[in-house]
């Protein structure tokens, strides 16, 4: 019973400390590329969109609900949705990576571990879940009657979200190599 309780406080921790994270990022992202913000739901360059896959590769279902979390915190404090809008608006978020994993899963055969991706299944990932979340974003707006230059929508979600993602990757990329590169000099 006692590993069980440390396991769940450990996991919401987890989903908490990567809401934060996705806070802090989108935070970062509005104030860096204040200028490439179309509206309140769509940046033509969007680096939390990277979070989308490193943090359900990495933490698995928590990463998920952090991004579920941290989309409704975010959310709420910026647009006047009422609070099931922003709900589905954050599900949405949270949805996008795990329909664009689970199709990249059955694209391609990698190793469970992921110490096998390439560049190409990187790519391939941020193109799936850019399309993913352009997708479910249009359907939002689309069922509940507020969409609005649907292919303008469409393709600012998608450039955004593989920009961002590109962006975040190749830093963390170079941040790794440099870091491993000093350590065996």
């Amino acid at each position: 019973m006692k590993a069980q309780l440390k396991d769940a406080l450990g996991s919401g921790l987890i989903v908490i400390g990567l809401a934060f994270a996705w806070c802090g990022l989108v935070a970062a992202n509005d104030a860096i590329f204040q200028q490439f913000i179309v509206t309140p739901y769509a940046s033509l360059i969007y680096l939390p969109a990277a979070l989308r896959i490193i943090f359900p590769l990495v933490f698995h279902n928590a990463g998920y609900w952090g991004i579920i979390l941290g989309s409704f915190g975010v959310a709420q404090g910026k647009v006047n949705d009422g609070t099931l809008d922003v709900a589905l608006l954050a599900i949405s978020s949270g949805l996008a990576p795990y329909i664009g994993i689970s199709i990249f899963k059955t694209l391609f055969q990698t190793r469970p571990d992921l110490v096998d991706l390439k560049p190409v299944h990187l790519l391939a990932l941020a193109l799936l879940c850019a399309v993913s979340n352009a997708v479910l974003l249009n359907m939002y707006f689309s069922m509940s009657g507020r969409l609005m230059q649907p292919l303008n929508n469409l393709l600012t979600v998608l450039i955004g979200d593989i920009l961002g993602t590109v962006i975040v990757l190749y830093l963390a990329s170079f941040i790794l190599t440099f870091f491993i590169s000093r350590r065996r000099g």
